[in-house]
């Protein structure tokens, strides 16, 4: 029907931090400086080990950067 409109739906509530995220983001806030964390992580169901650095920023953003450890090149007899 013509003349007619229709709310837009209202934006989903953020979700909560995960508790091992939570303290991070605390640590920002308070101090006004991005906290960086970095590590190794390997997925469920896979074997591929990932490291990665998590950067939480003081204005509740978050960054998540990942990269692939490839085992090194095998090692030839000379």
């Amino acid at each position: 029907m013509t003349g007619r409109h229709r709310r837009p739906p209202e934006p989903a509530p953020p979700e909560p931090a995960p508790p091992e995220r939570a303290a991070a983001l605390l640590h920002a806030a308070g101090t006004g400086r991005a906290v960086e964390e970095e590590g190794v992580v390997v997925f469920d169901g896979s074997a591929v080990p990932y490291a990665y650095r998590d950067v939480h920023h003081p204005d509740g953003r978050y960054e998540r950067h990942l990269q692939r450890l490839d085992p090194p090149p095998p090692t030839l007899p000379l």
